[in-house]
């Protein structure tokens, strides 16, 4: 994801990504969803996690430790368009925040991103041993992670794939499919687009296999998410364009030019 500007819209260029201490905090991400108003600041993400303990961490140290890792996982910048747009379509859809969670947190830990590509490997109902996630991270970044940090991280995302549906079970995990909703299907084409990705491209990239099984499945998804309004999407001979200045302000249309 070499786009100029990327940063800018709340994409993370660490070498290192969130999973390698937590999962990707889905339940903290759903109480602060449910709990804080949809107009926010970065601020008042510091005031209700740390001063208000809106998530019941048991300790100060505790709450600035999941701040920071919120922070890893999402940016929690709602001048952002990563996680503003996450942000306001986890208020429109609180079903569909498991996705969009996945989404972005694909978008900025690149060991998460690594390990999707074992797990959209996977069959149907095929088990997934944590071994396996770990030589599949070592592969990808080889003498990067200690044994013990490989073991820890290959919970993590195991974790996180499990929240978004793409495996199941607690100690055994076998391989799901996704199920989009409109909302997610809106966001992974979005941040596709950020990204870079266009057309078909978009409809056939990991962003899509994210949220979505097959191309039609996700196909009618997006269809109702033009319904809504969320995006424009036009299809005619073979030729498909995606316009999503509707979700960027002023600003980082500006920006969204200049990139591309």
């Amino acid at each position: 994801m070499d786009v100029p500007h990327i940063t800018q819209f709340g994409f993370y260029k660490a070498k290192t990504g969130g999973h390698s201490a937590r999962s990707m905090m889905f339940l903290e991400m759903r109480a602060l969803v449910r709990d804080m108003p949809l107009s926010v600041t970065k601020d008042d993400f510091t005031k209700a996690v740390v001063d208000e303990n809106l998530l019941e961490k048991p300790t100060l140290s505790s709450r600035n430790k999941s701040l920071r890792h919120l922070v890893e996982l999402y940016g929690m910048d709602p001048t952002k368009a990563l996680f503003r747009v996450l942000w306001d379509l986890g208020h429109e859809d609180l079903d569909a925040l498991p996705q969009l969670c996945l989404v972005c947190a694909y978008a900025r830990d690149p060991q998460f991103r690594q390990s999707f590509e074992l797990i959209r490997t996977l069959r149907r109902g095929e088990v997934l041993a944590r071994a396996d996630m770990e030589q599949h991270i070592e592969d990808g970044f080889p003498d990067r992670f200690s044994p013990a940090m490989k073991k820890s991280m290959a919970q993590n995302v195991n974790t996180s794939w499990t929240f978004a549906g793409h495996l199941a079970g607690k100690k055994k995990k076998t391989r799901q499919l996704p199920e989009p909703r409109p909302v997610s299907a809106a966001y992974a084409m979005f941040v596709g687009y950020l990204a870079g990705l266009r057309g078909e491209r978009l409809l056939d990239s990991a962003f899509a296999s994210l949220v979505a099984s097959n191309r039609s499945q996700l196909q009618v998804a997006l269809s109702l998410a033009s319904a809504k309004g969320l995006l424009s999407l036009k299809q005619a001979a073979g030729i498909v364009e995606f316009d999503f200045s509707n979700l960027l302000t002023p600003t980082e249309q500006v920006l969204f030019h200049e990139s591309h």
